[in-house]
């Protein structure tokens, strides 16, 4: 079955809630003060079956301008409008404001219906019909059809009907493909049930069971129950009216203007690139740095506006801006937004969303141009090498192209493809490195391993550890690749852990290698009970740390083993401690400290290290307080 969702629009008191209980039979309005007060002041929702292969949603939208933040909210989601004008008052200050609204968020398909015929004569009615075509003339309802009904005799409304099922089913149907988004406009809760959520499903499709994510908040859920238009469903998709029963949240934990997504798949932004049309109004530009209502989805939130290319913008033009948020907004490449004055008392433009993660643009630069043509106009690949080059070496996981770019997955995929068989990319796991970035991030490991040489000549090489950490940070998946290549191009080798400048290990000076075995002679004669780095500096004459560096050479070599503490013993030293303690526990069959530090005549100094050591190469294990030989 084909799901289309319609939106109202247009003035208060024209009529739009009465309208759609003629043709749904459902009242829109829910709360007793709606009743009271007659008029709309939070969204309504009704739908309507044409046949068995077509379901139209309906958000009814308050007309009155208090309330013009709900329009958005419901207006956002929708795939066609119906334009409501009253016949005994015509096109009205909320009439002109709705449709732009509508234009702002791209809504290019809708109907208008004259209402309440049944209050004006005929020759009104036809007056109102030239006012309605003169108001839509150039704009994009320009021909929609015109058709005048009584909500009270019920008058057209069979026409109507088959009006809207005409342009439904002439309208895109939204596929089921891509990231999964529901913003919330209601949220309430049922006694046995919980927590609901109530929205339009965007795009994708969620499941009974599935776990969720909600976004900017960070919190998670699960799936209890599905409905849409009132009946239990296992799966919901892009195009309906939906509620989910969700567990593990409460109510007083979320609010209206979440997103409800998969988790993981959603990427909040407290900045963005986009366009923006300041609509042909009366008013004073807009300047630099202002601070504005930012309207997407069910969400409001103040932005300051950064405009790129000028120090204001004039009613009518159409500029490349960037929005700073004082919270964090859901949003995707490619979304419409409305923005609204400070006071949020007129809509004064909206655009499109064009980089949810864009860095800080320098003002006016000569490469805003080239930006800002691509991301209006670039082909995937154009824009995903883009987005690969401003992130730097540690590229993008695969997961955010879909966000950067507004693509289904099978469209990501087929662009990364494209540019790895031009060489432009490396695929590295899950992660996406431009082929220049990956380069230069080689090329500093290289320089990172020379610089360190030339600083350390004493040292054997950098540990892979300290290596990575020195670097870009980066995922460790990419580290080892470019290492692996670095390696491969014999531009650095690699010993153990340590990561060594090609060409420099065994090359030290005859001077240093000397001093390495006047080091190993003085370790041999201290046997157990070597000096400290401080006492070996002062008797060597040398400085704490060329003594440190000497030790650790050797550490690597294999001649000198390093025991906690920072102590230095001779290898041979402790090849004859093992025999000694092996030849000690296989006639006694356990060793105490005291037997311990008698035999060797220890200090504790010395003793509990060197036992900690037996230990840890898994000679002896401890049992008690006693050490036996491990079997």
């Amino acid at each position: 079955m084909k799901r289309i969702v319609i939106g109202t629009a247009g003035h208060i008191d024209h009529g739009k809630t009465t309208l759609i209980k003629a043709i749904t039979g459902i009242d829109c309005d829910r709360l007793k003060e709606e009743k009271e007060r007659g008029i709309t002041t939070e969204l309504g929702f009704a739908h309507y079956k044409f046949g068995e292969d077509l379901l139209v949603g309906i958000v009814d939208v308050p007309g009155h301008e208090k309330f013009v933040r709900h329009m958005v909210a419901g207006a956002w989601g929708i795939d066609m409008v119906l334009l409501v004008v009253a016949a005994d008052e015509g096109v009205m200050p909320q009439t002109r404001e709705h449709l732009d609204i509508c234009e702002l968020l791209g809504l290019k398909r809708g109907i208008v219906a004259i209402t309440k015929t049944d209050l004006v004569d005929n020759d009104m009615v036809e007056l109102v019909r030239e006012d309605i075509k003169d108001f839509l003339s150039g704009r994009s309802l320009e021909g929609a059809p015109i058709v005048p009904v009584s909500s009270a005799t019920g008058e057209n409304i069979t026409l109507l009907k088959d009006l809207i099922e005409g342009a439904a089913k002439e309208t895109d149907e939204r596929s089921r493909e891509g990231i999964f988004r529901l913003p919330v406009d209601r949220i309430f809760t049922l006694k046995g049930f919980g927590t609901i959520v109530t929205g339009t499903c965007i795009s994708g499709c969620i499941n009974v069971g599935d776990e969720v994510e909600i976004y900017p908040f960070n919190r998670y859920a699960k799936v209890r129950n599905i409905q849409a238009y009132h009946k239990d469903v296992g799966e919901a998709i892009a195009g309906q009216r939906i509620a989910l029963n969700i567990q593990g949240i409460e109510k007083h934990d979320i609010e209206r203007g979440v997103v409800i997504g998969k988790p993981g798949t959603l990427s909040p932004s407290r900045r963005i690139d986009a366009t923006l049309k300041y609509l042909a109004l009366p008013l004073k530009p807009i300047k630099n740095n202002s601070i504005l209502r930012f309207h997407i989805a069910t969400m409001q939130e103040e932005a300051r506006l950064v405009l790129l290319d000028s120090d204001a913008i004039e009613p009518g033009e159409e500029r490349f801006v960037q929005f700073v948020f004082s919270q964090p907004l859901v949003m995707l490449t490619g979304d419409r937004y409305i923005l609204r004055g400070p006071y949020a008392i007129q809509t004064v433009g909206g655009g499109k969303v064009l980089d949810i993660l864009p860095g800080r643009h320098k003002r006016q630069s000569e490469g805003l141009s080239g930006i800002y043509a691509l991301l209006m106009h670039g082909s995937d690949a154009d824009k995903a090498e883009y987005h690969l080059l401003k992130a730097g070496h540690g590229g993008l996981k695969r997961e955010l192209f879909f966000m950067l770019l507004g693509k289904k997955e099978g469209g990501v995929d087929h662009t990364i493809q494209t540019l790895y068989e031009k060489n432009k990319v490396r695929i590295i796991g899950k992660t996406v490195v431009h082929s220049k970035k990956f380069t230069e991030y080689k090329e500093i490991l290289v320089r990172l391993i020379n610089d360190y040489y030339a600083k350390n000549p004493l040292k054997v090489g950098m540990s892979r550890e300290e290596l990575r950490m020195k670097l870009p940070q980066v995922e460790p998946q990419v580290f080892l690749a470019a290492l692996e290549e670095c390696i491969q191009e014999g531009a650095v080798v690699t010993e153990k852990d340590k990561v060594i400048a090609k060409g420099k290990r065994g090359t030290q000076n005859e001077d240093i290698e000397r001093f390495k075995q006047v080091v190993l002679k003085r370790l041999y004669q201290y046997g157990f009970t070597p000096p400290g780095l401080k006492e070996l500096s002062s008797e060597l004459n040398k400085n704490e740390q060329h003594i440190k560096d000497i030790l650790e050479s050797l550490v690597f070599d294999g001649k000198v083993i390093k025991i906690k503490g920072d102590m230095y013993f001779h290898r041979d030293i402790i090849e004859d401690l093992k025999k000694m303690v092996v030849a000690y526990l296989t006639q006694k069959k356990e060793m105490t400290p005291s037997d311990f530090k008698s035999t060797l005549d220890l200090s504790r100094k010395y003793m509990i290290p060197l036992l900690e050591y037996l230990d840890e190469i898994k000679l002896t294990i401890r049992v008690g307080d006693k050490r036996v030989l491990r079997s």
